[in-house]
This record gives C-alpha cells, sequence and structure tokens, in this order.
C-alpha cells in the first residue's frame, strides 16, 4: 500500500460523496481499500456511502466487519445501530446502541434512537427512560420532548403528557406533527376547545395523503353558512367517513348546500347518512363550492364540545330497506344473532377469531360474520367450530357498495361486537347495540371512559389491559350477554 494513494482515493471518495456521486465514490472507496484491505475506516466510509445509494445489505456487511475491528468506535456503533433498525433489525439494532452509550454516555442521538426503538417494540417505560437521557443532553430538542410524550401517553398517562406536547410546541412552534400530537391528546381528555385547532395541524404535514387544495375557495373557518356551498373532503379511512359524516347535518342546519367529495366505494351507503345534498365520488370534477373543509376538521368548526355530539343519541344513516327485507329472510329470528367483527386495518386494534370461541358456546347465541379482507383467512380453521355464519355473496360491489350489505345484516341482528374498525362505526351510525373491544392503549376519538363514548349512545366499550390481553375484555362480553342486558329484538 502507498499512504498517499490510499489517501488521495478517500479524499475523492469523501469529495465524490458530498457531491452526491455515490457511484464514483463508492468506487474510490472500494480502491481505497484494495489498496488497504480491511482498513477500518475505509470499510466506515464504504458502508456509509452504499447505505446512502440504497444498497443496504452490502452496507450492513462494510460496517459489520468495520465494526470488528474496531468494536468500540462511536460513529461506527451509531451508523451500525441505525442501519440494523433500517433492515428491520430492532434487537441488535438497541444491543448495538446501548453498548454505544456505554462507551459514551454523552451520545444523545444514540438515546434518542433507543428509545425510538424501545416503542417500536412496544416498550415504552423503557423508551421514556432513554428519551429523558436524550433530553438531559439536548433539552431544547423537540423530536425528544415530543417523542418523550409519546411514551407516557402510551403508558396511559395522556394528563402527563399534554405538557411535554406544549413544550415540544413551544421548541418547534412551526411543528405539524407536534400541534397533531397535542391536538389529538387534549382532545382524548374532553379538551375540544383547545385541542380540535391544533388537530387541525395535521393536513400541513409533508406524510400526509389526504390534503385537498381547492384552487380558489377559501377553507371554511367556522363562519356564517347561510345559502352558501361548502365541500367537505374525506380523509384517512372508511371508519373515520362514518363517523364524521354525522356533520353534515350541522352543516344543514347552519343553512349550507353540503356537498362531499367521498372514497369512490363508500357512495352508496352514504346516500343513506342526513344532510349529503351532493356525493361527490373522488377523482371525479370537483363543483363549484363557497367554502371546503376536511371531514375531520368539522368538529371543531362546528363548536362541538363531549356534550354537543350531533348524531350520539339518534341514527344518522339508514340502511337500504329492500335489502334489510332481502337479508331477514336469509338471517331468520332464531336466538340471539350477534355479528362480530374481529380485524382491523391496524394490527393492534385486531382480535384473534378464536378469542370468540366462549361467545359461540353460549346456548342460544348465533355468530355471523361482519368481517371483510384481510381476516377472512382464519374462517377455515375456526367457522365450524365457533358455528359461524359467514355470507360469501355480501358487499360484493366494491366499487361504490361497500357496506350496503353489511348495514342490511346489521338491521337484522340483535348485537354487533367489533374490534375497532370501520363496521363499529358503522352499527353505531345506524343506531344498532354493539360492544365494542379495544386494545390497552386505545385511539384518542375513545378518550379515557371505562365503558361510555361520546360518539354513539348505542355503544358500549370493554377495555383489555396488558396483563389479560383480550381474554379480559372477552370475558366481560360474554358475562353481559349471559345475563340479559342485550334484548332480543
Amino acid at each position: 500500500m502507498t499512504e498517499d494513494g490510499f489517501r488521495q482515493m478517500m479524499e475523492a471518495g469523501q469529495a465524490a460523496h458530498a457531491a452526491d456521486n455515490l457511484q464514483l465514490a463508492i468506487l474510490h472507496f472500494a480502491e481505497a481499500l484494495r489498496l488497504a484491505p480491511g482498513h477500518p475506516v475505509a470499510l466506515f466510509n464504504l458502508g456509509i456511502t452504499l447505505e446512502d445509494a440504497g444498497q443496504t445489505e452490502a452496507a450492513l456487511a462494510m460496517q459489520e466487519e468495520a465494526h470488528r475491528l474496531r468494536p468500540d468506535h462511536p460513529p461506527g456503533l451509531f451508523r451500525l445501530g441505525s442501519l440494523l433498525m433500517t433492515l428491520g433489525q430492532p434487537e441488535r439494532a438497541l444491543s448495538v446502541l446501548a453498548r454505544l452509550l456505554a462507551v459514551r454516555p454523552d451520545f444523545p442521538d444514540a438515546a434518542f434512537r433507543c428509545g425510538n426503538i424501545l416503542m417500536a417494540l412496544d416498550r415504552p417505560v423503557e423508551a421514556e427512560r432513554a428519551y429523558r437521557l436524550a433530553l438531559t443532553l439536548e433539552p431544547g430538542q423537540g423530536a425528544i420532548v415530543n417523542n418523550l410524550a409519546g411514551a407516557m401517553r402510551r403508558q396511559g398517562r395522556p394528563g402527563e403528557a399534554t405538557p411535554w406536547y406544549r413544550r415540544a410546541v413551544r421548541c418547534e412552534p412551526g411543528s405539524p406533527e407536534y400541534h397533531k400530537n397535542l391536538g389529538a391528546c387534549l382532545i382524548q381528555q374532553g379538551h375540544w376547545r383547545e385541542g380540535w385547532p391544533h388537530y387541525d395541524w395535521r393536513d400541513r404535514q409533508a406524510v400526509w395523503r389526504w390534503r385537498r387544495d381547492v384552487p380558489g375557495v377559501p377553507r371554511w373557518d367556522g363562519s356564517s353558512l347561510a345559502g352558501k356551498r361548502i365541500l367537505v373532503h374525506f380523509e384517512q379511512g372508511l371508519g373515520d367517513t362514518l363517523q364524521f359524516a354525522r356533520y353534515f347535518q350541522v352543516l344543514k342546519a347552519m343553512g349550507a348546500h353540503t356537498l362531499f367529495e367521498c372514497q369512490p366505494e363508500m357512495q352508496d351507503i352514504l346516500r343513506g347518512v342526513d344532510g349529503i345534498d351532493e356525493l361527490i365520488r373522488h377523482s371525479d370534477p370537483l363543483p363549484a363550492a363557497d367554502f371546503h373543509a376536511p371531514l375531520m376538521s368539522l368538529p371543531g368548526l362546528c363548536g362541538s364540545t363531549p356534550a354537543t355530539v350531533p348524531g350520539a343519541s339518534a341514527p344518522y344513516l339508514r340502511a337500504c330497506p329492500d335489502r334489510v327485507v332481502a337479508w331477514a329472510s336469509r338471517i331468520g329470528n332464531e336466538g340471539l344473532r350477534i355479528g362480530i367483527n374481529w380485524q382491523a386495518a391496524e394490527a393492534g386494534k385486531s382480535i384473534p377469531l378464536a378469542a370468540f370461541a366462549p361467545l359461540a358456546a353460549i346456548p342460544g347465541v348465533r355468530l355471523f360474520s361482519l368481517q371483510q379482507q384481510p381476516g377472512l383467512e382464519q374462517l377455515p380453521e375456526w367457522s365450524a367450530a365457533l358455528n359461524l355464519t359467514h355470507f360469501t355473496d355480501a358487499d360484493r360491489d366494491r366499487r361504490c357498495g361497500a357496506f350496503m350489505d353489511s348495514a342490511a345484516i346489521i338491521a337484522n341482528l340483535d348485537l354487533v361486537i367489533s374490534c375497532d374498525s370501520a363496521v363499529i362505526h358503522l352499527a353505531g351510525a345506524m343506531g344498532r347495540p354493539a360492544f365494542l373491544i379495544l386494545p390497552p392503549i386505545a385511539d384518542w376519538r375513545w378518550m379515557n371512559d371505562p365503558e361510555r363514548t361520546v360518539w354513539y349512545d348505542c355503544l358500549r366499550m370493554f377495555r383489555s389491559d396488558t396483563q389479560g390481553g383480550w381474554f379480559a375484555p372477552i370475558g366481560s362480553v360474554i358475562r353481559s350477554v349471559v345475563d340479559g342486558s342485550i334484548r332480543k329484538r
């Protein structure tokens, strides 16, 4: 090896990397390694460049070899730990970053990254400790403060999290994410007047997929709608659409002509919602309007409080009468007819179908599947054991007829039991008796009451805990069914 040749290749590689010419940088660092095989600095730099070029597996090989040669090199430990997390190896990443903190306790990025990994592993108590360490090293860093609040909230401590979210906003007043998180935390605790304006920052996030700009049409600010046309556009999931569609009747009462740009598959079911004058499928041309607003901003704009939620005590969505009659003949009137929905879009909200086995064992109970894809893959193993009826021809029209058959089936049932999914919002919007089974840390919308929700008077909540999993709430559901609190229609 010539030292001059090695140094020249390293300098050329660093210059090419700085100029964002990654392929040239890779060639220079590889040549440096040829001149000095196993040189840890060349391995480290080549690993960084390969990672930046998207060649993560090759980068990992370089960083692991560099780590073997310099096991306590702080930048190398940090790069290796971060790369392992990117590659979906959180336990290994945590071990590497813990070693880094043992070598360099004053490395705030390592503590912060440890907190993020621990949160991804659903270990919020340990994550909180990691974030607190990071915060002692960088007390003004908004991301650390925000994530510390998130760790507290994940532990079911929204009241303690709130001042930390406020601090994050003070650290970075222009951060949409921190405002959104503060808003959700405040709404969860019932502080709606303060919370909804903060939650309104959500669509300023770069990652927000549902932002809708309507050129020439101002965003509604809560002012008079008398004689005005307001265009409301959907956001987030199908369940959100069903839950917040209740606000169209409020807009109508304010004198507005209401236009709703909805998910195409929701068009037919939304014809049964009170207060919608016109439905526009997403991607169709937009009609003229005086104002526009995101659907989930309506509670704040309409001045709702937990005590004044519209549509909580009365149904605001009606199933198609002809379909109700058609499904009545197929479902029959025998026994206690219970519809179940076990899988949500998020794994943490989903319940294993097997957990409903004790419910199926209650004499007189007839179970009907309200599950749509995904989740149906559990049926072959459990449908016979649960004596579960699943109608394969229900809701086949995915273009614009989602939930049309589900709504008609629900209209013929005595009870719906569901995880946190669109089905529970469908039952609630129809005013049908429903039990909602929630994970230990539920979504902000369900707030903090153990059993009742401000959104649907017909709905009772059953919250699981970290120790008993789904078995405790399922047991409570069974007791409620057995004690006769659910009456047959």
